[in-house]
Formats: C-alpha cells, structure tokens, sequence
C-alpha cells in the first residue's frame, strides 16, 4: 500500500497552520499545499468541512482532521517514528497542558498585539498590516469570535498595557529555555547528542511544534520587536534558531510543501469515497466504558470557544480523545463522502432531536 497523501488546507500567516508544517518538517513527512483564503468563503474546502470554519485542516484521503490538536495526534498516530510525544503518559500529559497554556495565552498575548484597523496609509507599509487594516478581514474575525464587532481603537489603545502579559509568559519561556540550551551548548563542545528542548528531550516533541508555530508569528511580523530580543531572551532566541536549523535538516528532501490545488485535494477525496465504499476504519483507540454516545447516533460538534459552527453528522467512532462523524454529503458533491475527526477537549457534542431533523 503507498503511503498515504497528507493534504494541508491552510493560508500564509496563520500560526496554527505553521504549527502543523512544523510538526510536519520535524517527522519529514512529504504533504501536500492548498492555499485556501483566511476568511470565508472557503467554496472548494466546503464539501470536505461542511461549516467547520477554522484553518489549518489536514486531509488524509476521504479523512478530515479538525483542529491542531487531533491533526499532531493523527501525525504521531500514522507516522509514530520520528517520535514527537514525550514518552511517557505523564510527560505526554503534562505536554497537553502545556499545550493549552500556548495556545490559550502565548497566542492570545500574540494576536493583541497585531496591527488592528491598520489605516490606508499603514496597510502601504506591508501585507501584515494590509491585512489587519482589512475591513472584511475584520468583519470576519468578529464572527469567528462571536459577531460583535471588533473596537479597533479601544484595541490599540490597550495594546502597551497588553504587552505586559506578552513579556510576563516570555519571561515563563525563558525561564524553561535558558538552563536548557546551557546543557545543549555544553553538549554541543563535548560533541554529545541534541538536546536542549522544552521538555529536556534529546528531539523536539510536540510542544517545542506548538511554541515554535506561534512564537514564529510574533518573530516574523516584527511586533513589539523593541522589547522581544535575543538580549532580552538569550534562551528563547537559541532554541528558536536550533528549531529552524533542524527543520531545515530534516525536512522531507523533494515532497515539502508541494502545491496542489483545491480541485486535485477534492478528486482525492472523491477517490477515496469511491474506494473506501461507504467503510470506515476504526482508530483503535480505547473508548471510556462509561461513554453514552453510541455510533451511529446523529450529533452536531462544535468548538467551545469561537468559530462555533456546528457540524452535523452520524458518529462512525467515538474513543476518549476523539470523535469521529459522517456528515451526509453536499448536494452538488454527492459522491464525496467524507468523515470527519475532531478532539473531545475543547468540542461539544451534542445530540440532534427531532426538532432538529
């Protein structure tokens, strides 16, 4: 059997996306590029995610991963060598926290620093504030998170106060980092193994992927570029340029970021409706003798926090970590059945009534 085809539905500039083209360079995986628009519409990803509105989303045949979570853990899952978990259950736990933390605040302290409601004359001065200063950019966050328009001018006003949070959790990160990357130097002179990474792993694991996807949009765009220096962060700045020397090393040689077209990522999943004739293969994961939900049943997923679109479809699999759902095929694609996967943490389940149908 040829290995399978990862399909990488993302645009340029988005965090979350270059967390997954991490992971994938780190395991040097070949996968494949769709450039998808950062706002809706997003028509040729629709029949593949059938309201689901985040990005990055990675196709593998007729199979949707949704959210960077369930993606990583499909990555370790299918390609488990190199290794990007932590060894351990309790390792691995304590990466999902730390996880939550980069995602939840590192990112967030991140975001409330962009160039929000750039002006005509500053949108000039590059694509990042071109596209801040959008106002169907804007217009589109402030439905992802929740519809009520985003006050641009309380948001800049606020941002030097903002910035305090910023360099607090840097300061967090340069104080998991610095004694770390003292070891690496001193490996380095006696010529040892790598090392030097967040959980002290002689590879990077999941959680030097998470940081690095995120802190490399504050790195690129330049913000607050006054206070975020290697001065500043001497350990920060040493793991980041040893994460990006490594990636370059191994990264997959010819089949890294191979651009394919929203139309070819729709023919695969045609394909492997066709092939897989209506069949789902299980995961494997063990479910939690308590579950209620059974397969089968009709549910609706959605995330808790933005973007909560629901996404209706008949549970195919349900194990402790993940949920799995069919969603009836679009009308004008009928032979493209997809099934969907997303996390259980941070995704509400719930069950459609026949109020509903």
């Amino acid at each position: 059997m040829s290995e399978p085809t990862i399909i990488l539905h993302h645009y340029q500039g988005s965090p979350y996306a270059e967390k997954i083209v991490t992971a994938l360079r780190v395991k040097g995986l070949p996968w494949y590029s769709v450039q998808t628009s950062p706002i809706l519409p997003r028509k040729l990803l629709e029949p593949l995610t059938h309201g689901y509105r985040r990005i990055p989303v990675m196709q593998i045949g007729n199979n949707v991963y949704c959210d960077t979570a369930i993606i990583l853990n499909e990555l370790e899952r299918r390609f488990p060598e190199p290794a990007i978990s932590s060894g351990s259950a309790g390792a691995a736990g304590l990466a999902d926290v730390f996880a939550s933390w980069v995602d939840k605040q590192l990112f967030g302290n991140i975001r409330d620093q962009m160039p929000w409601g750039a002006t005509p004359e500053e949108q000039k001065s590059s694509p990042l504030h071109a596209t801040f200063g959008n106002k169907a950019f804007l217009a589109d966050r402030a439905q992802l998170t929740g519809g009520r328009p985003i006050n641009v001018e309380a948001l800049r006003s606020a941002q030097p106060f903002l910035l305090d949070q910023l360099l607090a959790n840097l300061e967090t990160l340069e104080s998991i980092l610095h004694p770390s990357q003292r070891a690496f130097q001193q490996q380095q002179h006696n010529n040892k193994a790598e090392g030097g990474w967040i959980l002290g792993n002689d590879k990077p694991t999941a959680s030097d992927i998470s940081v690095f996807g995120i802190l490399s949009w504050l790195v690129s765009t330049k913000r607050a570029a006054e206070y975020v220096t290697p001065a500043a962060y001497p350990g920060v700045f040493a793991w980041f340029a040893q994460m990006k020397a490594y990636m370059k090393k191994h990264a997959h040689p010819t089949l890294d970021r191979v651009k394919f077209s929203g139309e070819e990522a729709l023919a695969v999943a045609r394909g492997a409706s066709l092939a897989s004739g209506g069949v789902y293969e299980p995961t494997g994961e063990s479910a939690n003798p308590l579950e209620k939900r059974q397969v089968g049943e009709l549910v609706t997923v959605s995330p808790n926090d933005n973007g909560k679109v629901p996404v209706r479809g008949a549970i195919v699999e349900i194990t402790k970590w993940r949920v799995v759902i069919r969603p009836e095929a679009l009308e004008a694609y009928p032979d493209i059945r997809v099934v969907m996967h997303f996390p259980r943490s941070g995704y509400i389940i719930l069950p459609v009534t026949k109020a509903q149908l």
